[in-house]
Formats: structure tokens, C-alpha cells, sequence
């Protein structure tokens, strides 16, 4: 007696594991330089009417979407400098262009202030004032993503 053995087609109804969650899983509706881009001419124009707060509020948006996306140090410096002290600097270049009297008033504020009297270091001032707040936004977005409830990762057991 023979015993034939065939070959049983293998049984694809199993399940296969999940794989993990790549980046792709945390991708934005929109690219992120449209994002900076839409956020740097934000801030221009609430500088424009007079909104100093904005690049506070747009370093918190970017320190949320930065420990979301989790880009590297260089991109997140890159970002904090482009929505902070860039728009601001290009409205005042903008109003001094325009024949505003910006490089006379800041000459008058560094005088009343007791700093040399040079327009250069009051704008200068301003210009880190606008990076500072970019900086606090950026690292208080960043510190209130960390304390939301993270989804657990792959292969984790939850308590």
C-alpha cells in the first residue's frame, strides 16, 4: 500500500500581526513648510495690527505640532526663528520702507530707556523679545503635549 501526501494550500485566514505605527500615522493634513508659512505671515500681519502676543502663541502651536511630529533640534530652532523675530523683522522693514518713522522712534525709546542711543539696539531688543516669546510658547506646547495621555506603544501591556 502507497500513501499519497498532498500539499495542503496554506491557511491564509490567520491574522497577520499589526505591524507598528510608522510616521505616516502622524502625518499633517497640510505639509509643514505651508504650516510655517501660513504661521510666519499670521504673526506678520497680528504685528501689523498690533498683536504683540502672536509669536507667543504661534511658538505654542509649533511646540505642540513639534512633540507631535517629534522633528529634530535644528528644525525646531529653524521654526522658533521663523515665526518669531522673521515677521517682525520684515514689518519693520516693511513700515520703515513705507516712510514710518520707526528708526527715529526707536532711536527716542534707547535714549529714554538709558541704552546707547542707536535705533540698531532697540530693534535689536525687539527682535529678541519676539524670539524669547516664541521660545516660552514653543517649550510650554511642548511640556502640555507630554502631559496629555499618550496611546501605548506597540507590544506595551497596559496596567
Amino acid at each position: 500500500m502507497t500513501t499519497q501526501t498532498r500539499a495542503e494550500p496554506r491557511d491564509t485566514s490567520a491574522p497577520e500581526p499589526a505591524s507598528p505605527p510608522t510616521r505616516a500615522a502622524r502625518t499633517l493634513p497640510l505639509p509643514a513648510p505651508a504650516l510655517a508659512a501660513a504661521g510666519a505671515v499670521a504673526v506678520g500681519l497680528g504685528a501689523w495690527a498690533n498683536l504683540w502676543y502672536l509669536p507667543f502663541v504661534a511658538g505654542l502651536a509649533a511646540g505642540i505640532l513639534g512633540a507631535w511630529r517629534r522633528p529634530g533640534p535644528a528644525r525646531a530652532t529653524a521654526l522658533v526663528v521663523l515665526l518669531g523675530p522673521l515677521p517682525w523683522a520684515a514689518l519693520l522693514a516693511v513700515r520703515a520702507l513705507a516712510g514710518d518713522t520707526v528708526g527715529t522712534t526707536a532711536h527716542t525709546t534707547a535714549a529714554l530707556a538709558g541704552l546707547p542711543a542707536s535705533a540698531a539696539v532697540t530693534i535689536t531688543l525687539t527682535l529678541l523679545v519676539a524670539l524669547l516669546q516664541t521660545t516660552a510658547g514653543n517649550w510650554l506646547g511642548r511640556a502640555l503635549f507630554r502631559c496629555l495621555p499618550q496611546p501605548p506603544k506597540p507590544g506595551e501591556e497596559q496596567p
